[in-house]
């Protein structure tokens, strides 16, 4: 998977290296351009490397096959189990007042109709560790950032080579957005009004913002709004005056629910159903990390196609609640917690509704007394325990303290789902064990090589 990229990457770093003052000069600039334009993760550049990710067409088509095969397994264990009330408690980790809103009607069938697929590479493929089903961030962040690369010399000269094509999941978020709208919501205008509501002192702010510009260059009239400033006239959604037809929803539930007493019209409308909400209440059935254990187990996926059940063992990690049960774990039949706690580097554990790295024990990483700490303190309080990914770090050349250096470097590779389609991926990188944002990764634009040139590829001179 990563031998037909070398060459490419090669020559990349070989640009670099050839005038190593031309790049400090262009490391800056590309800091500089995030800054002016707000591409920030609060006033923090989302991009310290002068070379993005690559991939290749058929890796490209191979990612966009599979996510297609475990979004319909999903929707087919839904169908078939998520109508069970105990059993969306017990094994999937809902609370009461999730279900309840999950329950309320809505015209949007999809039960994620925006969602974000996260997966780490590794030597010869990728393994998914869970799915972002609420309300997947960065899609304005890679559509700028694509457009800043492409302004580099560096990257023109490279282009010049290595065509590329690059896939802006903002595009298709707002084409989302829009076909929802209209063919599942029935909504009749032609350049539908939205809102983006979250809370407004978030780190991803500069975000809003950006999408907002691009909504309303689109033609779509756009607000940013917190839940607590919306209005509910007649059952529609206003937002700073404006009559809205989509919300699109940043405001995770949890803390929608926190504030609900504060923003009694964010839920007037999503009963009234007169405005558009993407996404629905409904998205946690597929946001908990516990979704792995319905895809994972076999009580579960006998209803499945060998087809999807094939794409889940190649790439979903093996993942229980955790608490007292027996299970089985590649055969064996074990009793889990004993198993955990007896082969810690084989596991994570993990918040099952948590995000940004929050609350994540590695076994691998952790002493003995550490990693029973962390079990103790899990157990009982909605964790997951989740088979360890063997992640491949692919060198990056980047620019540090001592100079300019190789970093070993992790890549998270998560591809946006709008509805049934893949559209863009979000590729964050980290030289530690966690590459989310909120945990100090980076984020770099993916770019799809047109051609792979293996022994071809060209020479400085």
């Amino acid at each position: 998977m990563r031998d037909e990229l070398q060459p490419a990457i090669d020559y990349y770093h070989g640009l670099i290296a050839r005038d190593l003052g031309a790049a400090e000069r262009q490391l800056a600039e590309l800091l500089g351009k995030q800054v002016e334009r707000k591409v920030t993760f609060g006033d923090r550049p989302m991009a310290h490397s002068l070379r993005p990710t690559f991939m290749t067409e058929a890796t490209y088509n191979w990612v966009q096959d599979t996510v297609y095969l475990i979004r319909q397994a999903v929707l087919r264990i839904a169908a078939a189990y998520f109508t069970n009330t105990t059993l969306l408690k017990e094994d999937l980790g809902m609370e009461e007042w999730e279900i309840e809103l999950a329950a309320i009607p809505t015209n949007v069938i999809r039960l994620s109709a925006l969602s974000r697929m996260d997966s780490f590479i590794t030597s010869d493929s990728f393994k998914f560790v869970e799915i972002n089903g609420e309300s997947p961030a960065g899609i304005a962040y890679i559509h700028e950032l694509g457009r800043i690369y492409r302004e580099m010399p560096l990257f023109q000269a490279f282009e010049r080579t290595h065509p590329v094509r690059f896939i802006s999941p903002m595009e298709h978020t707002l084409s989302a957005l829009h076909l929802i709208y209209h063919e599942q919501f029935d909504g009749r205008e032609e350049h539908p009004s939205i809102a983006i509501v979250d809370h407004l002192d978030v780190p991803t702010i500069h975000e809003f913002n950006l999408l907002k510009n691009y909504f309303e260059r689109m033609g779509s009239p756009c607000e940013v709004v917190a839940p607590q400033a919306l209005d509910c006239r007649d059952g529609w959604i206003y937002a700073n005056g404006r009559r809205i037809d989509i919300l699109y929803r940043r405001l995770l539930m949890n803390e929608f629910y926190a504030v609900k007493d504060e923003c009694q019209a964010f839920l007037e409308g999503y009963v009234a159903q007169k405005t558009c909400y993407i996404n629905t209440f409904r998205t946690k059935m597929v946001h908990k990390k516990a979704i792995f254990a319905f895809l994972t187990d076999e009580r579960y996926t006998a209803i499945l196609t060998n087809e999807q059940r094939e794409a889940i063992r190649a790439h979903i990690p093996w993942t229980r609640m955790l608490r007292e049960q027996k299970t089985s774990f590649r055969g064996l039949k074990i009793d889990l917690l004993e198993f955990v706690r007896a082969n810690r580097k084989y596991f994570v554990i993990k918040p099952n509704d948590e995000y940004g790295g929050k609350g994540v024990s590695l076994g691998f990483a952790s002493t003995q007394a550490e990693w029973d700490d962390a079990l103790n303190q899990a157990i009982g309080h909605d964790f997951v325990v989740q088979e360890t990914v063997d992640i491949h770090r692919e060198p990056f050349l980047m620019k540090t303290a001592n100079g300019w250096d190789m970093i070993p470097t992790i890549i998270d590779l998560d591809p946006y789902l709008n509805g049934p389609l893949m559209g863009g991926c979000l590729t964050r990188t980290s030289a530690s064990n966690l590459a989310n944002v909120t945990a100090g990764g980076g984020t770099l634009p993916m770019f799809i090589l047109r051609h792979t040139y293996g022994d071809r590829t060209p020479s400085f001179t």
